[in-house]
Order: C-alpha cells, then sequence, then structure tokens
C-alpha cells in the first residue's frame, strides 16, 4: 500500500492507527467540522515536527507554564492539536473507521483495553507525545505504550534535555537498539530493556516513570 498523502491519517499512525479518513468523512455520525479541524492540526503537527533547526525544535516543546508569549501560544495550540487528534481518532475506532496497526497489518480495535491519548512526563519538558493508554494504572500514573517514532522522538527529547541542563535528570536518556528493543538508562546505573509488543508498541517507562495526560 503506497504511503498516504493525507497528513491526518500520517498522524494518526504516530497513535498507532489507520486511519480510513474516506469512511470517517461518509459517516453521518460523525462531524464534518471536527474533521476539517483535525487535519488542518495535522498539517501543524507535520510542519513543527518536521523543524531541522534542533534548538528551535526543543524551544517549542516547552512547558506552556514556563514561558511567555508567543512561544507559550505555540506551545499550547500543538497541545491541543495532538489532543483533538487523539479525540477524533477515538470517534473514529468506535465507528469502525480507524484500525489498529499491528506488524502483519491492522486489526478492528473496537473493544480493545487501549485508546488514543496524549501525554507527558509530569515536571519535565517535552512532548506532547502521542500514545495508547489502558485502564491500569501504576501509583496513579499513566502506563503508556508508543510507536517506534514517538519512542526515537522521546529518546532525543530526552537527551537534548540533559545536554541542554549540564545535570542528571532522576533518569538518563535511553535509545532505539539495532535489536529492536529500548535500552534505558535509570539512577545508580540500572538499566532498562523494553522489547515491542506483539503490536509492535513500546511500553516505556510504564510503571517506572510518572506518565500523564497532556491537560486540556
Amino acid at each position: 500500500m503506497p504511503p498516504s498523502h493525507s497528513p491526518l491519517v500520517r498522524v494518526c499512525t504516530l497513535f498507532g492507527y489507520d486511519l480510513d479518513e474516506t469512511a470517517l468523512r461518509a459517516d453521518p455520525r460523525v462531524a464534518t467540522t471536527d474533521i476539517q479541524s483535525a487535519r488542518l492540526c495535522a498539517v501543524l503537527i507535520e510542519h513543527v515536527t518536521g523543524i531541522t533547526d534542533a534548538h528551535l525544535r526543543y524551544t517549542i516543546s516547552q512547558d506552556p507554564d514556563d514561558l511567555d508569549g508567543i512561544v507559550a501560544d505555540t506551545v499550547t495550540a500543538i497541545g491541543r492539536a495532538w489532543r483533538a487528534i487523539a479525540v477524533l481518532l477515538a470517534t473514529a475506532v468506535g465507528v469502525g473507521a480507524a484500525r489498529q496497526l499491528t506488524p502483519t497489518g491492522s486489526r478492528d480495535a473496537d473493544g480493545e483495553p487501549w485508546r488514543p491519548a496524549v501525554v507527558r512526563i509530569s515536571g519535565t519538558h517535552g512532548g506532547p507525545y502521542p500514545c495508547q493508554i489502558g485502564p491500569p494504572r501504576w501509583n496513579g500514573w499513566d502506563r503508556p505504550r508508543f510507536t517506534r517514532d514517538v519512542v526515537a522522538r522521546l529518546m532525543a527529547d530526552l537527551d537534548a534535555q540533559w545536554r541542554r541542563d549540564g545535570s542528571l535528570p532522576d533518569f538518563l536518556p535511553g535509545q532505539l537498539l539495532a535489536s529492536g528493543d529500548v535500552l534505558l538508562l535509570h539512577d545508580a546505573g540500572v538499566r532498562e530493556f523494553v522489547g515491542p509488543d506483539d503490536d509492535d508498541l513500546f511500553a516505556v517507562g510504564a510503571g517506572t516513570w510518572n506518565w500523564e495526560e497532556w491537560p486540556d
């Protein structure tokens, strides 16, 4: 199947879903304005994630609570854009217009315990990170799972923050290994290897990091 030319479909794959945009637009249960808004959000997201200037990309990924002016407005807009797509994607799953991506194709996602969401690590910069979360929680925190592309961005963000701050955070950057696993380095030299699940998604920091949904 050739790559989609739709930004909305491409962004939905970062959540781990295959969106049938044609079927979604034809479904009378889904508001046309919601789809149009999500399509514009996808364009914004792809534009921002495609920025090659590492310093600029880092700057616009910061927590809006710590910033002022246009940067804060940009961060807020990006966060809302991700959340709008997550909401529309959940609707698409409910009406059968989105399917769960798997290593061998896709399958119906209706009835699955997972739902699309956008998260960040509490108390840190970076994000939003599209993911799937389920009902089990860890000490009140979310337990997300991510696609490979999102994990790569997460690792890059953690590394950038560590180098920029010049001090060790509560956790150290990790990396995607050639084996296909994710290596996380925790305090006291503790190493954790996270492999892909049956859907080729990675539960990075699920049960160790304070993941929370991106605020409204």
